[in-house]
């Protein structure tokens, strides 16, 4: 388990994210001058993991949320405030099936007993077919669709500048575990 003890600039630190995006704006904070405070606050204990931030995982969870949710209401064969007040509690419901009947059968099936990984694949890849199906259609939730693409688009190209600046960022998370 890695932990670094009293010093806060470790809260930016890229490997404490899971996706792209969210590491290539911890970096670019990291390397502020506000955000390197060489002497942290006593106390201070944090755990570097690639689950940590909440913010991130709160922020994926609504964006999944509303765009099922969207893609429901456009569906639904009633006026559009009334199928947003039906899709809500729907969305709920269709977003736990591949998480509660998906993943365990993935699981068996790929042998892989990392059951976050294959629950976050399968359910990003129904979204992303799901996605593909709403683009092409007259639905007012294709911009939505839209907007799920330049969202995975954009955590390409931060994927790409990281991979990029992989020495920089190895630099920056060694410098800042001293």
């Amino acid at each position: 388990m890695n932990v670094i003890v009293n010093r806060s600039a470790a809260r930016w630190l890229p490997s404490r994210h899971r996706f792209a995006l969210a590491q290539l704006l911890a970096f670019a904070r990291l390397r502020q001058g506000e955000a390197q405070d060489a002497n942290g606050p006593d106390h201070l204990i944090l755990h570097v993991d690639r689950d940590q931030s909440a913010a991130e995982a709160y922020a994926v969870a609504v964006w999944v949320f509303v765009t099922v949710a969207a893609y429901l209401a456009a569906i639904l064969p009633m006026p559009l405030p009334l199928a947003i007040i039906v899709a809500i509690p729907l969305a709920s419901i269709v977003i736990h099936i591949p998480i509660v009947v998906g993943g365990p059968i993935l699981r068996l099936i790929l042998g892989d007993n990392d059951h976050v990984k294959i629950v976050s694949v399968g359910t990003m890849s129904l979204l992303f077919v799901w996605s593909s199906y709403v683009a092409r259609s007259d639905s007012w939730a294709r911009l939505v669709a839209w907007f799920f693409f330049a969202i995975l688009a954009c955590n390409a190209i931060a994927a790409t500048i990281l991979w990029l600046l992989r020495a920089a960022v190895q630099a920056e998370e060694s410098r800042c575990a001293r």
